[in-house]
């Protein structure tokens, strides 16, 4: 008889250590949600709008300007890539989550719709593409969203650093989930 109200009592302070683990690691990953949300950059004073012309794939896009500034001054069509991030490949050939990745940016800013858009360090690479962070007209980043979403992984080349330390922590979450490419495709 003893050793039953041993066992039980074990298995009541087990079950209570268990439920007090989980539900403490519950509300962590919820105030560490939170904190991220509220690190995403609002839309920056030195934005510009643009609108979207096309998706080419998961982080290039192209976009005239509504008013020429120094960064894509008054080309028409501008070729964007954005920054911090990647995402797989639609040509050549299709990479794992490649078609995926560009539907989740034509989701985000399809073609018509307003962006507003910010260089970081250096506004171009050597293939010519303008380098931009870029937001919905309420506020979504959308470099971070995509990564976020498991879309994009990060990748950062200096001097372009200014949103690292966030698209990592965004990153970090969705492999921990896993989330889009993550879940379908591994590392």
């Amino acid at each position: 008889m003893r050793i039953r109200v041993l066992v039980g009592i074990l298995l009541v302070v087990i079950a209570g250590a268990a439920l007090w683990w989980f539900a403490g690691r519950g509300e962590e990953a919820t105030a560490d949600r939170r904190a991220t949300a509220a690190a995403v950059p609002p839309i920056p004073a030195d934005a510009f709008e643009m609108t979207v012309e096309s998706v080419h794939d998961g982080d290039t896009l192209r976009a005239r300007v509504a008013t020429p500034n120094p960064i894509v001054g008054d080309r028409g069509s501008t070729r964007i890539r954005l920054l911090g991030i990647d995402t797989p490949e639609v040509s050549p050939e299709v990479d794992c989550w490649g078609a995926e990745a560009t539907a989740v940016l034509t989701s985000l800013v399809p073609a018509g719709s307003t962006i507003w858009a910010a260089a970081d360090v250096e506004s171009h690479d050597r293939y010519g593409r303008t380098l931009l962070y870029v937001w919905t007209p309420d506020g979504r980043f959308v470099n971070g969203e995509l990564v976020a979403q498991g879309a994009a992984r990060v990748e950062v080349y200096a001097p372009n650093r200014r949103h690292e330390a966030l698209l990592r922590s965004l990153q970090d979450a969705a492999m921990s989930e896993p989330a889009g490419r993550w879940r379908a495709c591994g590392g």
